[in-house]
């Protein structure tokens, strides 16, 4: 079966023409032809259709076959050309495979006309397919999620895809061209030399390292290289291939997990110790608070007392700070103005520093609210000003800042911040004696001091970043040896006016009640000296130290109860199930919850849902007195 193929002869004479294409048909193919004799005839025909061979005669009027050859290679097409004449000489036929000839035919010997399609076809075939090939494989690598680029030793990018384009931030595959990879791209010049000096590449395996890379806009990017050095000869390296992923979000996760998994250690000791302590300080405080009540203000009896009050509220700090830092503490959030919180601590702040200390305040006037817990931001202030008193022994300067910050979500993201561009920044910078980046590398983490051995727990500051983190922000620290210290806290900026009296003292109300109390607590010391400390204000109480016996008495008592006072966590009935059954009996009984536990451990109780009233122990007598009282004026709902 004869086989078509598109010829085009470039040949003035139409006999010579017929003759080539007999003999074509005589060796098995079906010639569709075209025959021209000028340049702008050729031109056209290739304009007009693709051919797959080309028969150029080479002496012609005013027109030749290496003129022809000239035009059909400047256009770039790999089509078959086969040069016939009738007669030939070498310097010819060098002449004509010089401009790109494929093949020489003379006239007279037209049966190696065949022979020689039959290759050249052949080898077009596979030169196409060959291209094919290789535009599967640039297309694969142009199109490649990950970085791909060749380089040589020199640093010198050769080749590199869009993927890499993009990851460095550039605007096009040029610009890196012009990059040198040890000035512009590594972040440390060193790194790249240390990666070369190891020398363990092979041309049979690709190496994995990870480096750090700067972007055009100089953000850090952690990146994770696979590299194949390929060798000439004599083993010397001619260039590197290597695929480049960036794992810079994966490695600040995974830093995000070993942190937090530290936190999680430290909550678990303090989330397990904490119900107990508290319970323990609850009655350690309260015991007091009852003792200093009964004695005269002259009774030498009252500095022992007062003695044992101050390491209690020494070990509830303690605990709040291991609960803080873990973020377990149980939080009352607010819409809060910084500069009201600032305000409101202010004269406790200049107490604690000294009068050697210059506590400057500049607060923004613009400065937008946040929503955040105001006694963790006291705390947070307070944690600050004492490290920074310490920081200046004999004096110096405190200066407190407050002002709108805008950040972009994703450098947010990457503190572990929440996604949102407006923040409010509380600054606290010192004058005093600063710290190296060895100490700054660990300042955050529990129970690390730089204090002498008896000052200090080593909580304060990984208290200050646990409270930042817990309410969606982040902390930055720049410091220097001899030249102060400055902490920056950001946290999200709310679209809401400030609650009044945020940040500011309770009024201060009067404690006395004659009410009705349901006290319930399983712990028989706590349900003690809380019944103690209720009797005192006036109310008439009624205990029980579980939910089933408080129901008993809630169904058999014949006055009114008005408030239930009652423990969280519980053996039977939790505080939030005697809660509602005691509703279904008595529906106009207030309720006030207690706890020792910790944030986790009340919510999953049912507890801290808006609009409910909640105690955390340890608490003070007058604690107590003020948050019953503040249950029991409230408004009936509807």
């Amino acid at each position: 079966m004869a086989v078509p193929i598109r010829v085009l002869l470039v040949e003035d004479s139409e006999e010579d023409a017929l003759l080539l294409v007999r003999e074509l048909k005589r060796g098995g193919y079906e010639p569709a032809h075209d025959r021209v004799a000028t340049e702008v005839a050729l031109a056209a025909a290739l304009d007009r259709q693709s051919w797959d061979l080309v028969i150029g005669d080479h002496s012609m009027p005013g027109f030749s076959g290496i003129a022809a050859l000239v035009l059909v290679r400047g256009r770039g097409l790999d089509i078959p050309f086969i040069c016939v004449s009738g007669t030939i000489t070498e310097d010819m036929a060098v002449a004509a495979m010089k401009a790109g000839a494929n093949d020489w035919v003379t006239k007279g010997q037209l049966k190696r006309l065949v022979p020689a399609v039959d290759r050249e076809l052949r080898e077009a075939k596979g030169r196409a397919a060959l291209r094919a090939t290789e535009a599967s494989y640039a297309t694969l690598v142009e199109h490649a999620p990950v970085g791909i680029y060749r380089s040589n030793p020199d640093g010198r990018f050769l080749a590199v895809n869009s993927a890499l384009v993009r990851l460095l931030g550039y605007e096009s595959a040029d610009e890196l061209l012009g990059l040198n990879l040890s000035r512009d791209v590594y972040a440390d010049a060193a790194e790249r030399q240390r990666l070369l000096d190891r020398d363990t590449y092979t041309d049979r395996e690709y190496d994995e390292v990870e480096a750090t890379w700067k972007r055009k806009d100089g953000r850090l990017l952690t990146v994770q290289l696979s590299v194949r050095a390929v060798r000439n000869g004599s083993g010397r390296v001619e260039y590197y291939e290597t695929f480049v992923r960036d794992v810079t979000e994966q490695r600040r996760l995974q830093t995000q997990l070993v942190q937090s998994q530290k936190m999680e250690a430290v909550g678990r000791l303090a989330g397990g110790i904490a119900h107990d302590f508290n319970n323990l300080l609850t009655v350690i405080t309260t015991s007091c608070d009852l003792l200093l009540e009964d004695l005269a203000a002259s009774d030498p009896k009252r500095e022992d007392v007062d003695q044992v009050r101050k390491a209690a509220d020494g070990a509830a700090a303690l605990t709040r700070q291991l609960l803080a830092f873990s973020r377990q503490q149980v939080l009352t959030p607010q819409i809060v103005n910084l500069g009201d919180v600032v305000y409101g601590v202010e004269k406790m702040l200049r107490r604690v520093i000294g009068e050697d200390v210059d506590l400057v305040t500049v607060l923004g006037s613009d400065a937008g609210a946040v929503k955040a817990d105001v006694g963790q931001l006291e705390q947070v202030l307070m944690n600050l000003a004492v490290n920074a008193r310490d920081a200046m022994p004999t004096g110096g300067k405190l200066t407190i800042e407050t002002a709108n910050v805008e950040h972009d979500p994703d450098y947010a993201r990457e503190h572990e911040a929440a996604p949102v561009s407006r923040f409010v920044m509380l600054a606290v910078s010192d004058t005093g004696t600063g710290m190296d980046e060895a100490t700054k590398a660990r300042i955050f983490e529990p129970f690390f001091t730089t204090k002498e051995l008896g000052k200090g727990t080593g909580l304060g500051l990984a208290t200050v970043y646990g409270i930042v983190k817990q309410s969606g922000g982040f902390i930055w620290v720049y410091s220097e040896p001899g030249l102060g210290t400055t902490f920056k806290i950001y946290l999200p900026q709310v679209d809401a006016v400030a609650e009044a009296g945020a940040g500011q003292a309770a009024p201060d109300a009067s404690r006395q009640g004659t009410e009705t109390v349901l006290l319930v607590e399983d712990a028989a010391a706590v349900r003690a000296v809380i019944h103690e400390a209720l009797v005192r204000q006036g109310y008439t109480v009624l205990d029980a130290p579980n939910g089933a016996e408080a129901l008993g008495i809630a169904a058999s008592h014949p006055g009114p109860i008005h408030l239930l006072l009652t423990d969280v966590v519980m053996p039977g009935l939790s505080g939030r199930q005697l809660s509602d059954q005691l509703a279904r009996l008595r529906p106009d009984t207030r309720v006030l919850y207690t706890s020792g536990y910790t944030d986790d451990a009340v919510v999953r109780h049912g507890v801290l849902e808006s609009g409910i009233a909640y105690l955390q122990k340890p608490f003070t007598v007058d604690g107590l007195a003020r948050k019953v009282r503040e249950v029991l004026d409230r408004p009936q709902p509807g």
